[in-house]
């Protein structure tokens, strides 16, 4: 509960609030009058960078069935794949492994196996699966996951 306590008090709430989170993210997930911008990744689907910044995580929360502190993190991790301009999740893995930033992420990393590629910083697939509707992607081009070890 500290990494949320936390969150809450730097953010002016307190986490016994049970409307603080959705407040907040009302507040801090709207429409923003920054520009659109398109990427195509390697599925040949554009990704449109504000429609990510702008994502109502809200609705995600209850059809995923997450925390609080998952969707702060989940925030984060698109975050870092949106002021990157990432086209790949895997680059954003791969950012945050060489920042040495997992540490931000302790609800939803994992330590993750793809058959040949053992143990690589990544995050659980119900997580992926989460980033998947943000981006509005059906699947990566990666090798398939064959094993996930939260750490």
């Amino acid at each position: 509960m500290g990494d949320y306590q936390d969150f809450c008090e730097s953010n002016g709430g307190c986490a016994s609030d049970p409307d603080f989170m959705d407040n907040w993210l009302s507040e801090n997930c709207h429409e923003e009058s920054t520009s659109s911008f398109f990427l195509k990744n390697t599925q040949n689907k554009e990704i449109e960078y504000k429609a990510i910044k702008t994502f109502n995580y809200t609705s995600i929360k209850n059809e995923y069935e997450l925390t609080e502190l998952e969707i702060i993190q989940i925030k984060q991790y698109m975050d870092v794949f949106v002021d990157h301009k990432f086209i790949e999740q895997k680059e954003v893995n791969n950012f945050i492994t060489e920042k040495k930033g997992w540490g931000e992420f302790s609800e939803i990393r994992s330590m993750n196996d793809h058959g040949e590629h053992k143990n690589i910083p990544g995050i659980l697939p119900k997580f992926y699966s989460v980033t998947c509707a943000v981006l509005n992607l059906t699947r990566g081009n990666g090798a398939q996951l064959t094993k996930a070890t939260k750490y």
